[in-house]
């Protein structure tokens, strides 16, 4: 009989089933229903923290901002960098394009 690397089945893969090592991460890490109910039991639903209020009421008023400048001065200046870069990188792309194509 002849053998090839696919007929020889190793030790640790014995009894894991047809498709091998694949099966094993369904079984071994899947959280039981008794730890989901003990982890949610810890929690104490309807209790925010005061700095989580307070950044909800930040973010969740109405004055025609959008989200992502509604955190004060540091977004305006990310925004903002984020622009130039976006620009400065358009312009070195028209310049590298344009040098091609006139040279």
């Amino acid at each position: 009989m002849q053998r090839n690397l696919l007929s020889i089945r190793p030790l640790f893969l014995r009894g894991v089933g047809e498709l091998g090592a694949l099966n094993a991460p369904n079984r071994l890490f899947r959280p039981s229903v008794a730890l989901m109910h003990a982890a949610a039991s810890k929690r104490r639903p309807g209790k925010i923290p005061p700095k989580m209020e307070k950044l909800r009421k930040r973010f969740q008023e109405d004055n025609e901002l959008p989200v992502f400048l509604k955190g004060g001065g540091m977004d305006k200046l990310l925004y903002r960098l984020t622009w130039v870069l976006c620009f400065i990188g358009l312009a070195g792309d028209l310049v590298l394009w344009f040098g091609y194509i006139l040279a």
